[in-house]
């Protein structure tokens, strides 16, 4: 436990702990309202644990205790907690009586109590439902205080994963699913795990802000009288380190400021690369403004093209629960008044292209031909595609439209369809400009060469998903992604009525180009000038420390990847760690006969991994790849949820931790994902081992083909090494590691920025006890591995340049090589790994049907063995009944000899 937590309970008679390993997690969801004077309420309080953690952690707070004090099935049915009821109440007095009126005490069953607070009209903050743990009981707690629970309100529900009762229909997990299927659309999921905790939404979709929005100065229009739905948006946007955060949060401040019936909108900023993360205070002042900040790792198509991040994000956002309409927005722009996204029968609604670029005006047009290519790759008529004016000189060319403001209903799937076009034209390598790549003055700076070879394609693949899936784009006006770089006053619209301005890098420190606006040219409504001045020019904030390859920030807690193959000696190199005090998982899988001195691999997380690869159709033995578009979506989101919950309990709030597990090795943008949201830095220590020697071990152990657990070694080393690129790391080859063990752990430190809480000269005794030679069991020379005939070139060359990497360092060079290997091998897994799926399915069909087979036969044993006791049962009826022994009185005389004799 937390030592700042630990006091709180110092002295207090507490006889079980359920709660605490769930304190950081909620005080990482909490913080921002710590300060406040929260009503919370606490169905299910038994000794007081968790009342004490709420009442120390909320200073202010006033809480609501529900409790009977006499147990429920599970307490009474279980000895342990059957001896403890007598003194369950007392305790709990005791433990809380120094907080005098702060705390209410309800004895009383739930559903009594919660009447009561009904009627007395009674509201609360926070909600935490741990009460009688029968499905129906959880159901009607949960009905019972959502109408209590404020917009923005959170409730938590403990134990959803709780098996007591033999029966799934008892279980809490069947009430708790069943109140969020009734109440969907009016909540959202913060966590899933062990336990859900959810955030009321209020009316219109939003929930409350983490602190309240100042008004707007200036005097703003009557909003619209449009349809609610209309007004139920999302608004998307990208904030990196750097000019883009500076952007992002000028935005976002418009937003509240000046969008009228959208100010108060959901905000959603996604920073996709953990290597570019915004600076701590940037990620404080969106959370003071309400906006939902979602750090992810997302695997670009396409790196070197900014805006492919754009098309990723709004892809991931769209296939996440939310409002209906999605507006996806260019970071580099403001609103100054109240925007028009109304739809009607249309999908979508954009401006067009600012300039033609690379679109094409038609036959003759040097990008014509590039157009229809395009066209055939999306399975789209050419002609179907309809015709814009640019925004600037009035050029018709066939539909683009400007990537930096659209708005599309997100049951149009629009953005996951661009996504999937924009990746078909970079994998068939489709760059209009030919080799002529232009150079552009974007709100980030200039861009030329390999950053514009793409450059249009973002804005084409939108145009062509909302043809290929028959939707209707409806034009923005021109008062909408105004682009103010090329403003005219006589063909500029009105001043006055102007709504989103596209200021490209005008704002930036150090711009040279006119700015319309503080120069006068353009005169805005009164008060805008004012409030830019006030926010101008936007300044390049410090690259965060921790994204710095080698470097980290020190206030921050960092995780250590141990990403290796299976067999690879990640237990030797986990054990090694954990001597230099790096934290171990609380809940270790057990060493066996495979691993005597354990596999430092957490048990619930080792669960959860293969839960995850076998609801993306894989396995820890398959070497396909993983779909990253699957990982990116909804049915990998309870994953998510599970293991970022299975992280904070096992790890607590350790500075210093590793997590080691060898299926992390072919989903590392999925663990970095969640480390970010948990604010924490990953580095990687990659440990590398003769292919042939871990072939040979998994041959031992699984009784894998050689052939097989080569093709697996491929997979994890290759996913392994590009995936963790963007973080500092180190490779570790494994036969030097048991040399010198000291000399790796010393680099390892060196080149990642990690700091051993344990020197090396204090740990040399108990690392010396456990590596040890007898460890390394099967042996191959580099010989046997370049002469083996299940050894495949591909396999020798990635060992050979892994290897390179670990002696010589990192290069350009060598990472080019491995990802023309990778391409190799993923291209090989297309063309036989669906044969073998097919296989694998065929053998599933059959050991499913053997298994149906076998539960049929169970069945009809078990109806033959209940009519059998039937039977006996009334047969036992029948002999002891006095109508029977009546009958058989003549037949017990007859076999009586002494009664015959008479």
């Amino acid at each position: 436990m937390d030592p700042d937590y630990s006091a709180w309970f110092a002295g207090k008679s507490l006889s079980t702990d359920w709660t605490s390993g769930f304190f950081p997690l909620w005080a990482t969801l909490l913080r921002s309202r710590r300060d406040e004077p929260l009503d919370v309420l606490e169905i299910g309080s038994w000794e007081g644990r968790s009342a004490l953690f709420f009442l120390n952690y909320f200073g202010k707070c006033r809480l609501t205790c529900i409790d009977t004090f006499g147990g429920s099935p599970e307490h009474t049915q279980r000895r342990k907690w059957s001896d403890q009821l007598a003194h369950v109440e007392q305790r709990f007095d005791k433990n809380l009586a120094a907080f005098g009126e702060r705390i209410e005490t309800i004895k009383s069953p739930s559903s009594q109590a919660l009447a009561r607070l009904i009627t007395d009209e009674r509201r609360f903050d926070l909600v935490y439902v741990d009460g009688s743990h029968h499905s129906a009981d959880v159901q009607s707690d949960a009905v019972l205080c959502w109408p209590m629970v404020e917009d923005g309100g959170i409730v938590i529900f403990d134990d959803y994963e709780w098996t007591f009762f033999a029966s799934k229909v008892e279980r809490p997990k069947l009430g708790i699913d069943s109140f969020l299927s009734v109440h969907a659309g009016q909540y959202r999921e913060l966590y899933r795990g062990e336990q859900i905790i959810i955030q009321k939404i209020g009316v219109g979709g939003n929930e409350r802000p983490a602190v309240s929005t100042r008004p707007s100065p200036l005097p703003r229009e009557e909003p619209v009288d449009r349809p609610q739905a209309e007004n139920d948006v999302e608004f998307v946007l990208i904030a990196e380190a750097g000019i883009l955060e500076a952007q992002a949060l000028l935005l976002c401040e418009s937003i509240r400021c000046f969008a009228g019936s959208y100010s108060q909108s959901p905000i959603t900023v996604v920073s996709p690369r953990s290597s570019r993360r915004p600076s701590p205070s940037t990620v404080d002042r969106l959370q003071q403004l309400g906006v939902d900040y979602l750090p992810i790792e997302i695997d670009s198509c396409c790196p070197q093209y900014g805006p492919s991040y754009r098309i990723h994000s709004l892809a991931y956002a769209e296939r996440r629960a939310g409002p209906p309409v999605i507006i996806q927005l260019d970071s580099d722009a403001i609103f100054i008044a109240e925007p028009d996204f109304s739809l009607g029968t249309c999908s979508a609604a954009a401006r067009p292209v600012d300039s033609k670029g690379m679109c094409t005006t038609g036959p003759g047009d040097p990008f014509d031909p590039y157009w229809r290519q395009l066209c055939a790759l999306a399975g789209v008529d050419y002609e179907h595609l309809p015709i814009v004016r640019t925004s600037v000189n009035g050029l018709a060319v066939r539909a683009s439209y400007n990537g930096g403001l659209i708005a599309a209903k997100r049951a149009s799937g629009l953005f996951q369809r661009t996504e999937d076009i924009f990746r078909r034209l970079v994998d068939a390598n489709m760059k209009p400009w030919a080799g002529a790549e232009p150079v552009y003055n974007t709100g980030t700076g200039i861009l030329q060469g390999d950053a514009t070879a793409f450059w249009g394609t973002s804005q084409a693949a939108f145009s062509l998903a909302a043809v290929a899936g028959n939707h209707s784009v409806r034009l923005l006006p021109a008062t909408h992604n105004f682009p103010l770089h090329n403003f005219n006053p006589a063909t500029a619209p009105d001043p006055a009525r102007l709504v989103h301005i596209h200021y490209h890098g005008l704002f930036n420190e150090g711009s040279a180009a006119a700015n319309p606006i503080l120069d006068g040219t353009l005169a805005l409504p009164a008060g805008i000038r004012e409030w830019l001045e006030a926010r101008l020019p936007l300044r390049e904030a410090p690259r965060p420390a921790a994204s710095i390859p080698g470097r980290a920030r020190h206030s921050r807690r960092k995780a250590i990847l141990v990403l290796g193959m299976h067999r690879s000696g990640t237990s030797m190199l986990a054990g090694t760690i954990a001597a230099l005090g790096s934290a171990p998982p609380k809940k270790p899988l057990r060493a066996d006969g495979n691993n005597p001195r354990g596999y430092w691999e957490s048990a619930p997380l080792n669960s959860a991994n293969n839960e995850l690869l076998a609801a993306a159709a894989s396995s820890w033995h398959d070497w396909r790849p993983l779909d990253p578009q699957w990982l990116q979506s909804p049915a990998a989101e309870r994953h998510r949820h599970k293991i970022k919950a299975i992280l904070a309990s096992e790890f607590g709030d350790q500075p210093l931790f590793f997590i080691k597990d060898p299926r992390i090795c072919r989903f590392v943008p999925f663990m970095s994902s969640i480390l970010a949201e948990m604010e924490i830095d990953p580095v990687a220590l990659l440990p590398l081992r003769n292919p042939l020697e871990v072939a040979c071990s998994l041959e031992r152990r699984d009784g894998l083909p050689l052939a097989k657990s080569l093709l697996l070694w491929l997979r994890h080393v290759l996913d392994a090494e590009f995936h963790s690129r963007h973080m500092p790391r180190c490779f570790i080859r494994h036969e030097r590691f048991l040399i010198d063990w000291r000399h790796h752990v010393d680099v390892a430190a060196e080149m990642t920025a990690i700091t051993w809480p344990i020197p090396s000269d204090q740990a040399e005794m108990e690392i010396g006890r456990f590596l040890t030679a007898d460890l390394h069991h099967e042996r191959a020379t580099i010989v046997e591995l370049r002469s083996h005939r299940n050894v495949t070139p591909l396999v020798r060359a990635a060992y050979d340049i892994l290897c390179t990497m670990a002696d010589e360092g990192d290069s350009q060079e060598l990472r080019d090589e491995l990802d023309l290997m990778r391409a190799k091998f993923d291209d090989a897994c297309d063309v036989v790994g669906a044969a073998v799926a097919a296989e694998a399915d065929h053998l599933r069909g059959e050991r499913d049907a053997i298994s149906r087979a076998y539960q049929e036969l169970g069945l009809e044993r078990n109806a033959l063995a209940h009519d059998r006791n039937r039977f006996v049962s009334k047969r036992a009826v029948l002999l002891a009944s006095s109508s029977w022994r009546r009958l058989t009185t003549p037949l017990r005389w007859m076999r009586s000899p002494s009664k015959r004799q008479k």
